[in-house]
């Protein structure tokens, strides 16, 4: 009986204790959905106070009224902007928009900003500038922002729809009947933002450049920067961000490619050491070459010491340092060359004598002359001369402008003559031990672009130097008949002969496909011959 007893006592503890445990699993929910409808109270409440939205209630709104300053060159509003925004979020009439990329090309890090999204203001939605209208005027430190396809584009100050949606998707985002708060990083997408819009029919009265988040201090930030043991990374998953798919519009009748934009400029070379009065060609390297705007200007940091030309080219002034700069002109790329000017060594230079009145005795035939042979003579067709008359002498020659009738023999008597009277000169020059210039001019200069033998023969004589010019017409030449020496002469058609004090000082054969204008000519010149 006691077992018995003792089994129901048993029995009637077990339906307490469960009793227990569902009453106090019923007592555990009844917290938790208390402590839930609580939060939710509790947290709604704080979002209302901390949005601070305005809906009856709607404070007036002043006019648009431009600041004073620097801010004012961005068109940032007097009254509403950074410090007063939270006055005037949450308004049932008004729209608002941040022209920022998520992540922009312009290195704006540059001028104390962040070229990613840093953070926003609560209640504001990010339309990218950069994919609506092309992006200019930036300050030099930023470069280039995009330059990708946008939906409208930019001729002489009226704009054009890329695509048969642009202006609906504009309506979209601005639309017409409400108030438009706009910003940005710093201000500066936002005021292009409105004079996009007002350039476009929008009331300028409804539109406020409210400035840069950049400079924001209200209570309503919103921050996708995170920075962990140095590292900085942006989630920008939970921005509200306006993505325009270029892919998915029509392309208009009026449609423009985007502009190409140069992503590097390279120059030759990054320094160069250059003597007082040379000059040395720079080139620039423009990547990619396909670019729209490859037009590069150039400019030296103290032209006292070194200029350039719009070619590149750099003169050596003066003794010192200068920088040379090389320039997008429609860009911010740039890339430069240290230049250091040594003075000018002329230890191994020589003075060239006057020799005007032994070269007056007898001016050497030139390449025109020769040319003038054939036009004004006539040919038998066993190859003598049926007549002309020989302008291929020279002036001084007793028989200059001579008419004739001859066999080719004549002519050959002839260049003979003036031959023999060319190698007296030399030596001549040769015995007085006078320095001079032989310039040797082929054929082959006739079919070049530039001549270096034209241009070195230009040069002497406008400095009144003494030098001597010289065809060669496949034959045996007076310099060869001369007391020079031959075996330096060998190969040396089409070169310079410099004679110093009756001997051969140098015989300089030019690469002509270097040198290409008179001024590359004259500093080659100058390594051997003091031209001042």
């Amino acid at each position: 009986m006691e077992e018995n007893k003792e089994l129901e006592e048993n029995k009637e503890l077990g339906k307490i204790k469960k009793k227990s445990c569902i009453i106090i699993g019923v007592v555990v929910i009844i917290c938790i959905i208390i402590g839930i409808v609580s939060f939710y109270i509790i947290n709604k409440k704080n979002n209302s106070n901390n949005n601070e939205v305005i809906s009856n209630n709607v404070k007036e709104l002043p006019k648009p009224e431009i600041t004073g300053g620097a801010r004012g060159e961005l068109g940032i509003d007097k009254n509403i902007n950074e410090d007063t925004i939270d006055e005037y979020l949450g308004r049932e009439d008004s729209v608002y928009r941040d022209m920022r990329m998520l992540e922009d090309p312009g290195n704006f890090e540059a001028i104390g900003g962040d070229r990613y999204l840093s953070g926003y203001v609560d209640g504001f939605e990010v339309i990218p500038l950069p994919y609506i209208i092309p992006v200019s005027g930036l300050p030099s430190e930023v470069g280039d922002t995009y330059t990708g396809t946008t939906l409208f584009y930019e001729d002489n100050g009226t704009y054009y729809a890329n695509y048969k949606e642009s202006m609906d998707i504009i309506e979209q985002i601005f639309p017409k009947d409400k108030v438009i708060f706009l910003m940005c990083g710093g201000g500066g997408y936002a005021g292009m933002t409105k004079n996009f819009l007002v350039s476009m029919g929008w009331d300028e009265n409804k539109i406020y450049n409210v400035g840069g988040y950049w400079y924001y201090k209200g209570k309503h930030s919103i921050s996708t920067k995170n920075e962990v043991n140095g590292e900085v990374s942006y989630n920008f998953d939970n921005v509200p961000y306006h993505k325009i798919e270029f892919k998915d519009l029509t392309k208009s009748d009026k449609y423009k490619e985007p502009d190409i934009s140069v992503t590097e400029l390279k120059i030759s070379t990054s320094k160069i050491e250059i003597e007082e009065g040379t000059s040395f060609k720079l080139n620039t390297i423009v990547v990619p070459n396909n670019a729209t705007n490859k037009e590069i200007e150039w400019m030296s940091s103290d032209e006292s010491i070194a200029t350039v030309g719009n070619d590149g080219l750099v003169k050596a002034v003066h003794e010192g340092n200068a920088v040379i700069t090389s320039k997008l002109v429609n860009g911010n790329k740039r890339v430069s060359c240290d230049v250091v000017v040594k003075k000018k060594d002329t230890s191994n230079q020589i003075i060239l004598d006057d020799i005007s009145n032994e070269a007056n005795e007898f001016a050497l035939y030139d390449s025109d002359k020769i040319a003038k042979k054939f036009e004004n003579s006539t040919e038998n067709p066993d190859g003598s001369y049926k007549e002309g008359y020989y302008d291929v002498l020279p002036d001084g020659s007793k028989r200059a402008n001579e008419r004739w009738k001859s066999e080719r023999d004549r002519y050959e008597q002839e260049l003979e003559e003036a031959l023999n009277t060319q190698a007296n000169i030399y030596n001549k020059l040769i015995a007085n031990k006078k320095s001079f210039v032989i310039i040797r001019y082929t054929k082959e200069c006739e079919e070049r672009e530039y001549s270096v033998a034209d241009g070195a023969a230009k040069i002497l004589k406008q400095k009144g130097y003494g030098y001597l010019y010289e065809h060669m017409d496949g034959r045996e030449v007076a310099i060869q008949r001369s007391n020079l020496d031959l075996k330096k002469l060998e190969n040396s058609e089409g070169s310079i002969v410099i004679v110093k004090e009756g001997k051969i000082y140098a015989v300089i054969n030019p690469n002509v496909d270097t040198l290409k204008n008179d001024n590359e000519v004259r500093n080659w010149l100058s390594k051997y011959i003091k031209i001042d």
